[in-house]
């Protein structure tokens, strides 16, 4: 019996995990597979192991295993892994599928362009305004850099899809430039607003401290107006993004050419 394991961060703050479980009894609703439970990679529980075992207690023979994860990163690449790796030993019966992060997908360059749209950007901005405006994509930050790399592709995709001039990375841990980098940095460009957009699934600590520091300095700013955005959240399309990553994991078909997926097919090997 076929069953979906999905895979989220995991955080401290209780919204962060309500949010999150809300969001998989929506996509639990929208995929036909008889078995589907939830787990966390850490700070919140059910962990991973616990999460395996629930779909084994109620009689899965194979297991998809999505990683509700905006890029590919070392929870992707080594954490999600290593715990598969014990459940084969431990259900050396039960077929364990490990389906793809989110990754970039055009879907999620909308949803960042409707964050942009509900905080005051206009879709069809003049030459002058769009050339006032500025955007800082702040991601949480890895030491990998396909996970860097992913981030920087989409601030690209970005910058053609909405009318805005510039977009700036910077990250929330883990790598340079960070995110009090890029607060310094935008003051210093040519727009006089700046939309920052945290790429970020839930709420937790880390916007919160992002909301204090952007606070302070709009009150010492005079000539420049800085905008922050809501985090992603789990947004409608997100559902059909899930959705599909859950079809391709069952059916087995890894996408040509994704370079971020090679740490899937070796566990799959």
């Amino acid at each position: 019996m076929q069953a979906v394991l999905y895979i989220g961060h995991g955080t401290r703050i209780k919204e962060g995990v309500t949010q999150f479980e809300l969001f998989i009894e929506k996509v639990k609703a929208a995929v036909d597979v008889p078995i589907q439970h939830h787990s966390f990679i850490e700070l919140a529980e059910p962990n991973i192991e616990d999460g395996i075992a629930a779909c084994v207690e109620q009689g899965a023979t194979s297991i998809a295993v999505i990683p509700v994860l905006l890029l590919a990163a070392g929870h992707a690449k080594l954490d999600i892994p290593e715990e598969i790796d014990k459940a084969k030993v431990k259900f050396p019966t039960v077929s364990i599928q490990y389906g793809r992060v989110i990754g970039i997908d055009k879907r999620m360059t909308d949803m960042v362009v409707d964050r942009l749209v509900q905080q005051g950007l206009p879709l069809h901005a003049d030459e002058q305004s769009q050339q006032q405006t500025a955007v800082l994509l702040v991601g949480r930050g890895s030491s990998d850099p396909d996970a860097n790399s992913d981030l920087a592709k989409l601030a690209r995709l970005i910058w053609e899809s909405a009318p805005v001039d510039h977009v700036e990375t910077c990250y929330l841990a883990a790598t340079k430039p960070t995110f009090d980098q890029g607060l310094e940095r935008v003051q210093y460009l040519p727009h006089n607003k700046v939309y920052v957009i945290p790429y970020l699934l839930f709420t937790g600590i880390l916007l919160k401290q992002m909301d204090a520091k952007i606070t302070k300095l709009n009150e010492k700013l005079t000539t420049k107006d800085i905008v922050l955005c809501d985090y992603l959240g789990y947004h409608p399309d997100l559902i059909n993004v899930i959705k599909d990553r859950v079809k391709e994991t069952i059916a087995n078909e890894v996408p040509v050419n994704c370079d971020a997926c090679k740490y899937r097919m070796a566990i799959s090997s």
